[in-house]
């Protein structure tokens, strides 16, 4: 396959991934990506503080957390699939882990999303080693319970902006809002790479089940593709379909 070939296959392959319409409270276009069909969990539990609800202001019957919308997508294919969304808006991470962490542990859920520690951020002074070890705290269990966990970094606009464009940046943690919520998604990521968590960077709200069934698709795209490893002797056509057509090489004539 030539450059173009392989560029108009990758186009295609993206416009199959997960999509969603950035204008609405994740209540917009989300489709399945091609990896989702193999979904394999079957228990989802979500704990969090604000992040974890609807992002609009409390009493807002019109607007769902965005773990409702992850939850239905994975039932179009899981249609037993288990959800509980265990998320307060008043949580600090501390009280996550001591009101919230057991009952998760109980429902025995095998996918875990953790969103917390963002009120934290938002004060001035912000200990984020002290949040960094409570969320740690929350992730280690879940992980150690068998279930893939999430851990989704701080929502906040600009998280993404290099540190020298964002108001009130400095070294300090009290340096400003931005700055503080920036370094809390560092220290998520890195946390949730010590646990083999699955890290999420959602820079607003409104992409967030979007960004959460991406990462999914890109956890179990892996996941596959480890399990086949690239030298391996050719496949008869007549077999390949049946195991995974897109993991086929091609067979040579004889």
């Amino acid at each position: 396959m030539n450059a173009t070939g392989r560029h108009e296959q990758h186009e295609q392959h993206e416009q199959h991934r997960c999509c969603h319409d950035a204008g609405s409270d994740d209540s917009g276009a989300l489709t399945l990506a091609p990896a989702l069909v193999r979904v394999p969990w079957r228990r989802f539990v979500v704990l969090g503080d604000t992040g974890a609800k609807c992002p609009r202001p409390k009493g807002d019957s019109g607007c769902r957390p965005w773990a409702d919308h992850v939850a239905e997508l994975l039932r179009t294919v899981r249609p037993e699939l288990a959800y509980l969304n265990l998320g307060r808006r008043d949580h600090s991470a501390a009280r996550v882990r001591a009101r919230q962490l057991a009952k998760a542990l109980a429902f025995r859920g095998d996918l875990a999303a953790v969103v917390a520690g963002g009120r934290e951020a938002l004060r001035d002074p912000f200990d984020v080693d002290a949040t960094e070890a409570e969320l740690s705290r929350i992730v280690g269990p879940l992980r150690a319970s068998g279930a893939d966990v999430l851990a989704l970094g701080p929502f906040g606009p600009h998280l993404l902006a290099p540190p020298g464009e964002q108001h009130g940046s400095g070294p300090q943690h009290g340096s400003g809002p931005q700055q503080r919520l920036r370094l809390l998604s560092e220290r998520t990521r890195e946390l949730a790479l010590r646990h083999g968590a699955l890290y999420v960077d959602v820079p607003t709200p409104t992409v967030a089940a979007a960004a959460v069934i991406r990462r999914l698709a890109d956890h179990l795209d892996a996941r596959e593709s480890a399990a086949w490893p690239t030298a391996r002797p050719a496949v008869s056509p007549s077999v390949c379909p049946t195991v995974r057509p897109t993991a086929c090489p091609p067979v040579s004539a004889p």
